[in-house]
């Protein structure tokens, strides 16, 4: 982890969890308190006001203008800490270091507990995959436990590093940083409030954690939104059926596609299935932005013909869209894409790519990241799906990468989500909308998510507070996750991947990824995962599917 190379004397303050400091980032540098200007008051109740009327930089050596005023105060077995920054520039961040913590596990976090490097280690919010669904964590070691949750009201990106001390490598600082919202950004900032426990119990603080969040993003349980049809409710299996790779490798054509609904459907009855259709429109990634049926998998009749047939069986069929991504070389892209590239808080294009294709260069860039609060680009997938929904009659859509967060200036990236689900319904009312990654402020938005992945791992949503999650939201497995035959990853970048099944749990539909011959080639182990399918109905449903066929 990169970090300054010489020690900057903040001004300290002695806390029921330690001493706290506090500094803030603009665009242009860091500042901290100037020692020289700086006041604490205790008011009544415990609480300790801290003022600075100067701040300090060049790590101590120069001051200049501006303020800091934090409130550290105890409230129920929490210390609960505001601040607020003032600067002559913009300000980009405000952070409060943690000092002196014992080093220990990180636990709370999608992945379960994650130890901290020598060198340190850093987690963000929001995150859809990885790291934090929502901004509370604690902190685990031999001296016990710290606790640690944002009361924010909205999905501003936080960052926490954990860095262990040069000179004592027992103990570490504990860095809690807050991003100003790009779009509205300026020298004025009040950072959203932090509270801090070394009395509490993990499962306390989220238990806490959970009414705020429920509380800042209210979102409808599971059994009462009105964004899950009907036909959902009796799905107990995911199938994922593998179409056409960014190289043009095929997998399954159309007519493969619905031979494997038929085969599971007279397995499991086809009114549990629910199959979803990556790489369906031609090239993986390589045409996001323009979909239509794919010629070489089968062409307009070809799709129809696999929506017809699926509906025969009863199973239900959802193809993948990009939500905020395009190819540039599409027509009218400088039109509907270009202006609406997302950017980064100082202005930059966000650029991210993977390999395609083997070359191990990861330099892809015919395909941008779009941020949804765009409209014309919104209008265009819009009218898209629109049209293929009224063409081909499919009932669910799944948005690729719809829990994207960027702190763009040009534009709140979760209001565009919502913004283009609430235009896909006003289009389309009852389709089921899917979705990839999941954090807290996006619950209300798309009922049905797919798990994330670490190192191409799917994650198997196995965090301490479960609940957090399964009282509004279902997922199934990425499409990552292997299939049972062979470990492909199918039309996904992850090559070969050991994960093939995922737990039977109430928030977790059964998944199954199917590549071409995945079916003949490990009977077994689709057994396995039908099996699954079937008790998920009983457990969780309160239904009974066919008695297995063993086909």
């Amino acid at each position: 982890m990169m970090d300054l190379s010489f020690a900057w004397p903040h001004p300290r303050f002695s806390t029921e969890v330690g001493e706290v400091s506090f500094r803030l980032h603009t665009f242009d540098n860091v500042f901290g308190l100037d020692p020289a200007s700086t006041t604490v008051e205790t008011l009544d109740g415990g609480v300790l006001r801290v003022r600075a009327d100067r701040l300090s930089w060049a790590g101590g050596q120069a001051t200049t203008e501006g303020s800091v005023v934090a409130t550290l105060k105890p409230v129920d077995g929490e210390l609960e800490i505001g601040v607020t920054v003032n600067h002559t520039e913009a300000v980009r961040s405000v952070v409060i270091t943690l000092h002196d913590q014992p080093v220990g596990d990180i636990v709370g976090l999608r992945e379960g507990r994650l130890t901290i490097p020598r060198e340190g280690r850093a987690v963000r919010y929001p995150d859809g995959w990885f790291d934090l669904s929502s901004p509370a964590f604690a902190l685990q070691s031999a001296d016990g436990v710290t606790t640690i949750r944002s009361l924010d009201d909205r999905p501003r990106p936080k960052r926490f590093a954990f860095l262990p001390s040069f000179r004592d490598p027992e103990r570490m600082n504990v860095e809690l940083i807050v991003e100003a919202e790009a779009q509205r950004s300026g020298v004025t900032f009040t950072a959203p409030a932090w509270r801090v426990s070394v009395s509490q119990p993990v499962d306390a603080m989220l238990a806490r954690h959970r009414r705020h969040v429920e509380s800042a993003y209210p979102a409808p349980e599971w059994a009462e939104r009105e964004d899950v049809p009907v036909w959902m409710r009796d799905v107990s299996l995911v199938v994922t059926l593998h179409g056409r790779h960014f190289t043009g490798h095929v997998f399954h054509d159309y007519a493969a596609m619905l031979d494997s609904i038929r085969r599971l459907a007279d397995r499991v009855g086809g009114e549990r299935i629910l199959a979803y259709l990556p790489g369906w429109e031609g090239r993986y990634y390589r045409w996001y932005g323009r979909y239509g049926a794919d010629p070489v998998l089968g062409g307009d009749d070809g799709f129809r013909a696999l929506m017809d047939g699926a509906h025969d069986t009863g199973a239900r069929v959802m193809p993948m869209y990009g939500a905020n991504i395009a190819a540039r070389d599409l027509p009218g892209f400088e039109r509907w894409g270009e202006p609406g590239i997302l950017r980064t808080p100082g202005g930059f294009p966000a650029v991210g790519s993977v390999d395609w294709d083997g070359s191990r260069h990861y330099d892809f860039a015919g395909g941008a990241l779009i941020n949804p609060a765009y409209e014309p680009w919104r209008t265009h997938l819009i009218d898209q799906i629109a049209a293929n929904h009224a063409h081909f009659g499919f009932d669910a859509a799944f948005l690729d990468i719809s829990a994207m967060h960027g702190n763009d200036p040009a534009g709140d990236t979760t209001a565009g989500l919502q913004a283009l689900v609430d235009g896909l319904r006003a289009r389309m009312p009852g389709l089921m909308i899917g979705g990839e990654g999941w954090f807290d402020a996006i619950a209300g938005h798309i009922p049905l998510v797919q798990a994330g992945h670490r190192n191409y791992v799917p994650v198997l949503h196995d965090q301490p507070d479960e609940e957090l999650f399964a009282r509004t939201n279902r997922l199934f497995g990425h499409v990552s996750m292997a299939d049972p035959a062979f470990g492909s990853s199918g039309v996904h970048e992850a090559g070969w991947v050991d994960a093939w099944r995922l737990p039977v749990r109430r928030a977790i539909i059964p998944t199954l990824n199917l590549v071409g011959g995945s079916l003949d080639a490990a009977p077994q182990r689709v057994d396995e995962i039908l099996d699954d399918a079937r008790r998920y109905a009983g457990e969780y449903l309160g239904k009974t599917s066919p008695v297995s066929s063993r086909r």
